[in-house]
């Protein structure tokens, strides 16, 4: 009981030393807001690995939110179409399908049009109900220069 006492204040000192969720949910915005992609990613992955994110739902999907959009803005679309699958099984009132365009609009952004296709396209696989939003976000990109692959894959998805 006395050594306990006695690295009491050792082990309080280590926990009050350790960033919160929410002060690595603050790092991981701004070097998204700084475009420091793989930070972003870095810091947000690595506070979602941590303890405390699964006992902070809200946060954690900021976090998860941080993520994802340093995804697609490092035109990483295979993972984002991934992430949005795993996302939208653990916060299914969360994922909408205007994040699905937002996060083609920010591949489309960083020159991932192909990869701004493949989300569009699961967003409207997976609510159909959305269909004018996201038929007209595909055709303002058939409206852009596409190269031949960009043009098959439309043909291949129906849209062409």
């Amino acid at each position: 009981m006395r050594r306990f006492l006695l690295a009491l204040p050792a082990l309080l000192l280590v926990l009050g030393c350790e960033a919160s969720l929410a002060d690595r949910e603050k790092e991981a915005r701004a070097a998204l807001d700084a475009r420091d992609f793989a930070k972003a990613r870095e810091l947000s992955e690595a506070a979602l690995a941590s303890s405390a994110a699964g006992g902070d739902a809200p946060t954690s999907w900021r976090l998860e939110q941080i993520r994802v959009e340093a995804l697609a803005n490092d035109k990483q679309s295979g993972e984002v179409v991934l992430t949005l699958e795993r996302l939208s099984n653990a916060y299914p009132t969360q994922v909408t399908p205007g994040l699905y365009r937002s996060l083609a609009a920010k591949l489309k952004a960083a020159g991932d049009k192909s990869g701004a296709i493949d989300v569009l396209a699961e967003g409207h696989e997976k609510y159909p109900q959305e269909d004018e939003a996201f038929i007209a976000d595909i055709d303002a990109l058939k409206k852009e220069s596409l190269d031949p692959a960009q043009v098959e894959k439309l043909k291949a998805l129906g849209y062409l």
